[in-house]
């Protein structure tokens, strides 16, 4: 995937969505590791492209309810 245009100026109040029709999302590559555990799985999420340098740092983990059937919540 390519990376879209970002919003020229970063809102102040959070909102990170496009603020205008000719902006759109960025868009990036993502790749997963599960981990399986005793107590139940854990899923980290990281840019595709990430260096061992922003491995540290650029990463989502989550585990257990956080996880929903997508049809539950179409």
């Amino acid at each position: 995937m390519t990376r879209g245009a970002v919003a020229s100026a970063v809102p102040t109040d959070g909102d990170l969505r496009p603020t205008t029709e000719t902006e759109t999302w960025p868009e990036f590559e993502l790749t997963c590791r599960v981990e399986e555990y005793e107590d139940g799985a854990e899923c980290t999420v990281f840019p595709a492209d990430a260096d061992d340098d922003e491995l540290v740092t650029t990463w989502l983990t989550a585990a257990g309810d956080a996880f929903v059937d997508l049809e539950s919540v179409r």
